[in-house]
Parts: C-alpha cells; sequence; structure tokens
C-alpha cells in the first residue's frame, strides 16, 4: 500500500508537471495568435513566427517522449536496423551541438575513435539517446566549464562494443537522487535552480539503451560534475550493407527548450554570422539586455555582459566593434569601464555608447571627457540607437577604407586617438627592429606589443582593414620602396633586407602593391641620378 501511494504521489507530480511543461509553450502560442486575430500585434513577425514554430516543436516532442515511453513499456518498438558509419554519425550528433557550446564559452571536447567498423544499429535510438546526454551536459554546465564526449569501441566476436563517455564540470546530481534518476516521473527534490522537469527524459534514455541490448552507469558529485558511461554491443555490417548518409535527418523533431537533468533539451541557435560586426552590450538588467539584443541582432552579432567588469574582460576577450554601457553597474561603472577601454592599447580604438538615466549637463560631460563617442539618455528611442551604432561603425569602416585605397602606412591618418597612434607606431618600430627577419611570426610580432595573435588581427582590423600578416607585408614593402628609390642596394639586397627569401615571391608582392617592378623604381631612382 505505501509503495502504491509513493507511486500515485510520483505520478501526480509528474503530471503536474507535464501540465506546466504545455501551459508555456501554449501560452507563446496562444498570446501571438490572439494579438494577430485581434488587430493588436505589433512585434516582429519574422521572431515571433520562429518563436510560436519552436513551441509547437516543442509541444511536439512532449508529446513523442509520452508516446515513445507508452510504447516502449507495451513493448510495441522494434528496432530498425542500418549499417552506420558510427564515428561519422558521432562527430555530427557532437558538432550540431558546438554553437551551443561557444554561446556559455564551454570548454568542449570531443574524441571519437577513427577505427569503429561499420556497424548495425537504429540510428533514431541512438541519436536520441546522445542528443539527450549532450544536451543535459551543456545544459546544466555552468559559463566556462567543460564538457567532454568521448567515443571508442572494442571487438568481442562478431560483436563491436561501442562505449560512450559524456562527462561535464556542471551542477551535479545529490547522491540521494542517483539511485532513482532514471525511474519514471521521478524528479530531483532540488527546484530552486528553476531546473526541474517533466521527469521522462533520462527515462526513455535508459529504456532506449535497454532496448538496444547496452548498460548506462552515472556517476556524480554535486559542484563537481556528472559522468554518463555507455556500453553498446552492435553487430559489425557487411561492406555491401548500404551506410546512412544523412543520420541528423530527424534532429529537429526530437529536441525541446531547455528543462531538466531528466528531459530533452532543445539546442541552442547557432551564434550570428561572424562577419556581422561585433556588439558588446554591458548592462546589469537582464530585460533590457534582452530589448537591446532583440534590436540589434539582425544586423549585429551581439554579446552580452552582467556588469562592468564583465564587460571589460569580454571587451579584451572579443575585441568588439562597438561597446554599449551602462553608466550605474556593480563592480565597473560605465565611466570605468569606458576610460579603461579608452586608455588600453588593445581597446582604444573601439567606439563606445553610453546609456544612462542622468540627464544632467556634468553627467554627460563626465561621461564625453572619459572617452566615450555617444552618450544616449533613458528611456532610448531603440531606432534612434541604431541609427548612432551605424554612424559610428561607418565613421570606422571609412577610415580603413581610406587606408586601404593609400600605399604609405602613415599612423596620425590611420589613428582616431593617441593611443591608437603609439600603438601603430610601436607596431612599426618593432618591425622596423626585426626587419629582416624573415622568420618573424605574427605570435612574436603581437607578443611585442602585448597582445595575442587574435587581439593583434582584430586590432589591425579594425584599425587598417589589413590582417597583420598583410600589414607586415605592407611595411616591408614601403621599406624596400624607400631603399630602392634611394638606391640603397639592388633588388636581391633590399629584397633580402627587408625580410624577403624569395626574389620572386618579393617582386610579384611589390608590383601588386606599387603597379610597378623593383628594377623600374630602382632604374628610374637612377635615372634621376643621372640628370641631377
Amino acid at each position: 500500500a505505501q509503495k502504491l501511494r509513493e507511486l500515485d504521489q510520483l505520478k501526480s507530480n509528474f503530471f503536474a508537471n507535464i501540465s506546466h511543461e504545455f501551459r508555456t509553450p501554449l501560452t507563446l502560442l496562444l498570446g501571438p495568435l490572439e494579438e494577430m486575430d485581434e488587430g493588436r500585434f505589433k512585434g516582429d513577425s519574422k521572431r515571433y513566427y520562429a518563436m510560436m514554430l519552436r513551441n509547437g516543436r516543442r509541444l511536439l516532442s512532449l508529446i513523442n517522449q509520452l508516446l515513445d515511453l507508452s510504447k516502449l513499456e507495451g513493448g510495441k518498438v522494434n528496432l530498425e536496423l542500418q549499417s552506420l558509419d558510427l564515428g561519422r554519425f558521432m562527430r555530427q550528433l557532437a558538432g550540431s551541438m558546438e554553437s551551443w557550446a561557444d554561446r556559455k564559452d564551454i570548454d568542449y571536447e570531443v574524441e571519437v575513435t577513427d577505427v569503429i567498423p561499420p556497424v548495425l544499429t537504429d540510428p533514431d535510438k541512438l541519436e536520441k539517446v546522445v542528443v539527450n546526454l549532450l544536451s543535459n551536459a551543456l545544459k546544466f554546465t555552468p559559463e566556462e566549464g567543460m564538457v567532454h564526449f568521448q567515443v571508442g569501441s572494442y571487438s568481442t566476436d562478431k560483436k563491436e562494443i561501442v562505449t560512450i563517455r559524456v562527462s561535464d564540470s556542471g551542477i551535479g546530481i545529490r547522491e540521494e537522487d542517483l539511485p532513482h534518476i532514471f525511474g519514471r516521473f521521478y524528479q530531483s527534490g532540488k527546484q530552486e535552480d528553476n531546473m526541474a522537469g517533466t521527469g521522462i527524459g533520462l527515462a526513455l534514455t535508459k529504456e532506449l539503451v535497454q532496448l538496444l541490448e547496452g548498460t548506462i552507469a552515472v556517476e556524480s558529485k554535486v559542484g563537481v560534475g556528472t559522468t554518463f558511461t555507455l556500453e553498446l554491443p552492435m553487430t559489425r555490417a557487411g561492406e555491401r550493407v548500404p551506410v546512412v548518409q544523412n543520420p541528423l535527418r530527424r534532429s529537429r523533431s526530437l529536441t525541446t527548450t531547455p528543462g531538466s537533468t531528466n528531459e530533452v533539451i532543445q539546442q541552442s541557435p547557432p551564434r550570428p554570422s561572424i562577419a556581422k560586426p561585433l556588439v558588446l552590450v554591458s548592462e546589469d538588467n537582464a530585460d533590457l539586455r534582452a530589448y537591446i539584443r532583440d534590436q540589434l541582432s539582425e544586423l549585429y552579432q551581439v554579446e552580452e555582459a552582467a556588469d562592468g567588469q564583465r564587460g571589460w574582460e569580454r571587451a579584451l576577450e572579443l575585441i568588439p566593434d562597438l561597446v554599449i554601457t551602462d553608466v550605474m553597474m556593480p563592480n565597473l561603472t560605465g565611466t570605468e569601464l569606458t576610460n579603461q577601454l579608452k586608455t588600453d592599447a588593445r581597446t582604444s580604438h573601439i567606439p563606445v555608447i553610453m546609456l544612462t538615466a542622468k540627464a544632467d549637463r556634468e553627467d554627460r560631460l563626465e561621461g564625453l571627457e572619459t572617452g566615450a563617442d555617444d552618450y544616449l539618455l533613458k528611456p532610448f528611442d531603440a531606432e534612434e540607437l541604431r541609427v548612432r551604432i551605424r554612424n559610428l561603425i561607418e565613421q570606422r569602416r571609412k577610415l580603413r577604407e581610406r587606408f586601404s585605397q593609400t600605399r604609405v602606412i602613415s599612423p596620425k591618418e590611420i589613428a582616431v586617438t593617441s593611443v591608437d597612434e603609439q600603438f601603430l607606431e610601436k607596431l612599426m618600430e618593432v618591425i622596423e627592429e626585426h626587419m629582416d627577419n624573415e622568420e618573424l611570426t605574427i605570435e612574436e610580432l603581437g607578443k611585442q606589443v602585448g597582445l595575442s595573435r587574435s587581439q593583434l588581427h582584430r586590432k589591425l582590423k579594425a584599425l587598417t582593414n589589413q590582417s597583420p600578416s598583410v600589414f607586415l607585408r605592407t611595411v616591408r614593402l614601403q621599406r624596400a620602396q624607400y631603399l630602392l628609390g634611394n638606391q640603397a642596394g639592388n633588388v636581391s639586397e633590399v629584397a633580402f633586407s627587408c625580410g624577403f627569401s624569395s626574389i620572386a615571391y618579393f617582386s610579384k608582392c611589390f608590383k601588386d602593391q606599387y603597379r610597378v617592378t623593383p628594377m623600374e623604381v630602382l632604374a628610374k631612382a637612377r635615372e634621376r641620378e643621372r640628370e641631377s
């Protein structure tokens, strides 16, 4: 009787949570639809259509999970075996999660052995198992954490034992919950993190693993992380059996929005294209950050920071094209953040827009005196923000364009601030010092001016529209033109003194840059000398 009462309670909790899970996507479907029906809808139609489609799929996924469990319980699910290139299949599954890991700055390691022969298995059911475990690992691992996906195999008779291991440095599972996490309807009592779910995801995973005649085990420690280990026996396939070519065709139907450790999670949408300008929003109000992201995401790649200190760290890491910062923030105020951005050689070129509720003239002047390029009062008009961002980025683009059309590097013409000018002069001094060293690397060049390779790349692209390697070659060619014009040596001597080991390559680069050959420059210099 006690067991039955416990089961009834578990089922009651389960149905209450299922109802809650249904209500959220239904609200996000019915709300916009009712506004559209009544002619009151004023949102971004494309965005809301995508949201509604996403939540419709979430409902379908929840229903499919329930049906899958029901069919498994009734013994009505059969394996549909196909020959599968398992290594390729696992890499594709792991790759489909990379954008999610990137968004959270997770150290996502994928290790798939190359020696797994083609095997007979059910791709759909195996995919549901792996996607569920990877999704849960990414969901419950904090930013800058670690997720490790490892696939190997060993042989026994005609079977290939495939081992799958998913480890994370996430929140972990309580010791008292570990024996029950694969049970139907079971949910952890830990609800404060808002990650409680329907209680069917890991139950479904366990059932599918058993259907594949495998085993699944879990090890976990709260605050340290969790590791799921699977062993799946698979029959090696004959070479003539067709191999599945598109194993991810069902991915959309089996994922849902993020829920709990024991439910299938929706994959995070991919990051916007890196071809878009990168805007960093440093703002401690989460709703305002989300609003700004919504307003800018069509035109820009948007990254966020929840306070000034994190904004500074992200700016150093990303070297964005523009920073939007609130003035009043914890840890580091917007004024302090702007001052650091504008006085550091790594970030001094980045335009800054300050947002604030302070309307006094003194406050605006204080913000502008720190080097802020623009100042916007709250409440601000979203279109005005977009225009100001566009103007600042366009100004930078025109400066880069003007530089790319000139053949002589002049820091005073390129730089907008004295810090940028000093940086370029320092960089050119380093190149001059190592002018004849053909083995000078970009890493060493960056080290000499206190920047990493990626920081140097972003900085130079922002200032000159050139990569470090092109900038280095341009300075060397500029030096070579000066030497040839002053008859400081023949073409070979000048080429070697400017760091070129191949005369043919030097001549090609020189002609591409100046539209004349080195010999022509030298000949004209000699002709001028004779005339004088």
